[in-house]
């Protein structure tokens, strides 16, 4: 399965719980990410550690300025991905989460935001 995450930079709870028990019921052969600190990157490391393919998809600040986040957000939907791993974040992430919702992709929350 092809995943998707997303969340925020300062995000500090427990990714590797999270990703592993969803991988345990929806077993991912590839994970998409936006390369930011934060939960991008540290999902990243999880899905290395694990023999899982990460694909990159930096936001391209010097060309795109304030519209690079959701430009690098339609972009990573470009690759298809099956489902949308969204860890609690701020404006990026309730971007990354409604553009997936738009397009029919299943959004798992493993730790909601109060």
């Amino acid at each position: 399965m092809i995943v998707l995450v997303t969340g925020g930079r300062g995000y500090v709870g427990d990714i590797d719980e999270a990703m592993n028990l969803f991988h345990q019921t929806n077993p991912i052969t590839m994970l998409i990410h936006g390369d930011a600190r934060g939960v991008d990157r540290r999902c990243a490391a999880w899905a290395n550690r694990l023999g899982i393919h990460a694909a990159a998809v930096p936001a391209l600040w010097d060309s795109y300025s304030r519209g690079a986040g959701p430009k690098r957000n339609s972009a990573m939907l470009l690759l298809k991905p099956q489902y949308l791993v969204a860890f609690p974040g701020g404006s990026g992430t309730a971007d990354m989460v409604g553009r997936a919702e738009r397009a029919g992709i299943p959004v798992y929350t493993p730790y909601p935001s109060h």
